[in-house]
């Protein structure tokens, strides 16, 4: 029996007539007056939305020098919707840098510390009228390069690094963020810009919020925690049901002899449109195609943009069906947040709720860790409902369930040994290379954790070290080869998974740095091994 209450309003899609929707944007973005497309749609209005408007009626739209100075004398450049501020809770040494061993590695966490300085914003009070920022109450962490807002799925292990550098205000600040978008949206968009909006991101409040809960308790504010779970259940729940009701089917019309209460989940959108930040890339393929901008933009939601996951013909974009494919990663996230939201319950004497979201999560579980594991590779795989077959190619995700099992394939287990073993950078992405960012060479550092962490739940505490020493090995030579280079060090979004001191590259942008989500693996990975880690041999070209 289900018992949620239906959701009667959801925010979807951006009809912004400049930075959504319009002959502004087709124009701007088609004649490439920038070479990225997000830069125009990150710009601030220096006028009224009406007298822009306006305003362009007067020019001749075909002719590219008037153009360019019809956005100069209309616009403000990039990013002045921003200002930096210096975290109220920063601490220039946390206490977990006494838990690494080598010195080096010590230097270097405390660098990386610094960087969360770098990436400290808030939005500029006055200018939501004028700008594609969507409002937020409280102050947060962008991922760093053309990255200038910060994203979904990303700030769950961005908060991960807080949590562990007990920046127990910043981390709480950007979960009510998070809690604020959903009760004004009814869900999470992919980012904080209103052309994000119609599509989320993997879904991870629940988690967010539960590792912030389990944080508050290691450090002894017990009483806190409780009133932070009390805060957060009713928007953790409502997260949970958007899913339930907008990106999911029955799982008895998929498989037979299964539960039919029990749902299995897609990533979807609800955009019929070229994606303003990525206009062009968008046309080029979609062809005014509507579809297939719909199924693009599902496979944004998914935060794998792009991936032959995607792809029916496992090999181009123009083949993307993103909404027909019932995912591993989603569906393990799905059952973790039923478990979350089962704690919680529990916490706030909900038992009735607690004993449904159990229930739930163990019927649940138990259809993916049977009908979609593969007993020949030992692995589990996504399923296209549509074509009605698995894609049987290996993907980082497909190890993700791992993090729901106590126990494990002894044969899936020597897989992944082999594979860190023969991947130096990480674990890849996937094993096609294709150009795409998320497949083969690149490996992503959060990715790689919760692999780490499901190795981890599976008693297989040597060989997460393994890979954990892997992931530290590329990013601290690239911080290094990039101090060399560049005067500076950085951390960067992707690397490469061939080899050691390489960052990654592909996909419709240049490898960027901050960065976000990698600052906060590492910080996990320090702290969970840090007594265990070795000091890096990087290459002699460093």
């Amino acid at each position: 029996m289900i018992i949620f209450i239906l959701i009667t309003h959801i925010s979807a899609q951006c009809s912004h007539p400049i930075f959504c929707q319009g002959d502004i944007l087709h124009t701007v973005q088609t004649q490439k007056i920038f070479n990225d497309g997000k830069t125009f749609v990150d710009m601030s209005m220096k006028k009224t939305e009406t007298e822009i408007l306006n305003a362009w009626k007067t020019i001749d739209t075909k002719n590219k020098e008037q153009v360019t100075a019809f956005v100069a004398d209309n616009f403000i450049e990039a990013g002045s919707d921003l200002e930096s501020i210096r975290p109220s809770d920063y601490k220039e040494k946390p206490d977990y840098v006494d838990n690494i061993k080598v010195q080096d590695l010590k230097d270097w966490s405390l660098e990386i510390n610094k960087i969360w300085l770098e990436l400290c914003k808030e939005f500029k009070k006055g200018i939501e009228d004028s700008t594609s920022i969507l409002y937020v109450p409280n102050p947060f962490f962008v991922p760093g390069g053309r990255f200038r807002e910060f994203y979904y799925w990303d700030t769950m292990w961005v908060i991960d690094g807080l949590i562990i550098s007990k920046m127990f205000e910043s981390a709480i600040k950007m979960q009510e963020n998070f809690v604020y978008l959903i009760n004004e949206l009814g869900y999470i968009p992919n980012g904080a810009r209103i052309y994000y909006k119609g599509r989320t991101q993997p879904p991870v409040l629940a988690q967010i919020t539960y590792n912030i809960y389990q944080g508050l308790i290691k450090d002894g504010q017990e009483e806190r925690a409780k009133q932070f779970i009390i805060k957060s259940f009713g928007a953790v729940e409502k997260e949970f049901q958007y899913f339930y009701e907008h990106r999911s089917i029955r799982a008895c019309l998929i498989f037979q002899n299964v539960y039919c209460d029990v749902m299995l989940y897609h990533y979807d959108s609800d955009i019929y449109y070229p994606r303003p930040e990525s206009y062009n890339e968008d046309i080029s393929i979609g062809h005014a195609n509507i579809h297939m901008y719909h199924e693009i933009t599902a496979g944004a939601e998914s935060g794998w943009d792009f991936s032959t996951r995607w792809f029916s013909d496992q090999k181009s974009l123009e083949s993307i069906q993103t909404s027909y494919i019932l995912s591993v990663d989603l569906n393990t996230f799905m059952i973790i947040n039923m478990k979350r939201l089962a704690s919680f319950s529990k916490v706030l004497g909900l038992y009735a709720k607690q004993t449904f979201y159990e229930t739930l999560s163990k019927n649940t579980e138990e259809i993916l860790l049977d009908k979609f594991y593969n007993k020949e590779t030992y692995q589990w795989n996504d399923y296209n409902y549509r074509e009605k077959k698995f894609n049987k190619n290996f993907y980082a995700s497909n190890y993700f369930p791992l993090n729901l099992k106590s126990k494990s394939d002894s044969k899936l287990i020597e897989n992944l040994k082999k594979m860190i073993q023969q991947y130096p950078g990480g674990i890849p992405t996937s094993f096609l290379n294709t150009g795409q960012q998320w497949d083969l060479p690149n490996s992503w550092p959060p990715l790689n954790q919760m692999i780490i962490q499901g190795l981890i739940n599976n008693d297989q505490k040597e060989l997460a070290l393994q890979l954990s020493q892997n992931v530290i090995n590329n990013a601290y030579c690239c911080f290094q080869k990039s101090i060399t280079q560049y005067g500076k060090g950085y951390m960067f979004e992707k690397y490469d998974a061939t080899s050691v001191g390489t960052s990654g590259g592909g996909g419709e942008y240049e490898v960027q740095t901050g960065f976000g989500w990698t600052n906060g693996v590492v910080i996990w990975i320090l702290n969970t091994f840090g007594q265990q880690l070795v000091l890096p041999t990087c290459p002699q070209q460093i």
